[in-house]
């Protein structure tokens, strides 16, 4: 069989992927490298006029890469050119990927499940990994629970990442099943169960991201699903089931009860004024504090993404003296984006989020809408646009759910 230029590149393709999963998974080198392969794939095909053509007419993807500009632009006013360059590389895939993915001759429905079955695969074995740690030593992570510090996980340790990524395999397993592309009873059925073990490993976990995901995107839209399927008795049955989870978890997953009991105590602290700098919920309204003050006091053109840090410093050395570590960044993408580089910067972000509820491909995709749906709540309390594997989550997965967009019905 002759092997085109067409070949190769779709080959190409397939392998950024796989290694750029692998990679958030395991290595943050083998995630830029996988990275590294996707864009100059896509930028290296003799489609450019069509492709440069396809990002003008899909707004979802050509806004994304607009996210990166203003943030670009604030460096003529950032002193700390460093931190500044550190993290506009950071942000470089919000450029550049969009162009390079923002289509892919001869992607088939058979790709989007082989690959959306292969990071089903690696949630699972780092859910498995996960698991085996916390039965080794379960008195151990149940002290530590107590302090917020959870057990470890794939995706260097960031619990918060990895149960975002659990969260959008239940998704793509969702759309698989709406296009009933499996049909072997077995591995539906094998597959079904892993979906059912990702919910109660989100729990066993305790990370608010995946309870967010879980009750929020997730049961509504399986609700919809079984509803629009004619599966009504089920659906109902899901209701219950999921009325109940939380209070079968909680006497059940002793990491779940510490967790609740946890996230009660730190809002009791905050509530009484306890600030010191020891509870994550505290120190994270402590960071939106900064970011507000920052925004308030430098709305036109803010203050450069490089002094973020700075100037919070700051804020927090005349409000919060007590908090000496855990100084995060504004955990807002909004306050991020408006401390950053200005109220233009902080509207565009609000536009770029809000496309996929005006565009038609992205309302009828429903597991395609309900992910940047997840996303918009994740943006509320985090910066996932300011950090390697966030900015993969977001930019990635938001143009393999356009590419799915574009699969033949």
């Amino acid at each position: 069989m002759q092997v085109t230029r067409a070949t190769i590149h779709r080959s190409l393709f397939f392998t950024g992927i796989v290694v750029a999963m692998s990679g958030f998974m395991f290595s943050r080198a083998l995630l830029s490298i996988g990275t590294f392969i996707l864009i100059s794939n896509g930028c290296l095909q003799n489609d450019l006029k069509e492709r440069f053509a396809a990002f003008l007419k899909y707004k979802v993807v050509a806004g994304i890469s607009c996210l990166f500009l203003l943030p670009f632009i604030s460096g003529l006013w950032s002193d700390d050119k460093a931190t500044w360059g550190t993290m506009m590389l950071d942000k470089l895939p919000l450029l550049l990927m969009p162009f390079a993915l923002v289509m892919q001759k001869n992607f088939e429905r058979k790709h989007f499940t082989a690959i959306s079955l292969f990071w089903m695969l690696l949630l699972f074995g780092g859910s498995v990994w996960s698991t085996i740690q916390y039965l080794r030593q379960q008195q151990q992570y149940h002290d530590l629970y107590r302090v917020s510090k959870l057990i470890p996980t794939w995706a260097a340790n960031d619990h918060i990442r990895f149960s975002m990524g659990m969260v959008i395999g239940i998704l793509l397993w969702l759309k698989l099943e709406e296009w009933k592309v499996i049909q072997h009873t077995v591995i539906i059925w094998l597959m079904r169960i892993m979906m059912c073990w990702f919910v109660v490993f989100l729990h066993i976990l305790g990370a608010k991201t995946g309870f967010i995901g879980c009750y929020f995107i997730l049961l509504p839209l399986l609700i919809w699903q079984l509803f629009a399927a004619g599966k009504k008795t089920i659906a109902l049955l899901v209701i219950a089931s999921a009325c109940l989870l939380p209070i079968v978890s909680y006497h059940m997953l002793p990491t779940f009860k510490t967790r609740v009991h946890y996230i009660l105590y730190d809002r009791e602290n905050w509530l009484q004024g306890n600030i010191n700098g020891n509870f994550s919920d505290g120190n994270r309204l402590l960071s939106m504090q900064s970011g507000w003050h920052v925004f308030q006091h430098n709305w036109l053109t803010g203050v450069g993404y490089g002094d973020i840090r700075t100037e919070t410093d700051k804020w927090y050395n005349a409000y919060a003296p007590a908090v000496t570590a855990e100084r995060y960044l504004p955990l807002n993408q909004w306050l991020t984006s408006g401390s950053g580089a200005g109220i233009i910067a902080l509207l565009l972000f609000t536009v770029v989020i809000l496309l996929p509820v005006f565009t038609k491909d992205w309302q009828k995709n429903k597991q395609a809408f309900f992910f940047f749906v997840y996303m918009n709540l994740i943006f509320m309390f985090e910066t996932t646009i300011d950090e390697q594997f966030g900015i993969f989550i977001f930019c990635f997965f938001t143009l393999y759910w356009h590419l799915s967009n574009l699969l033949k019905t």
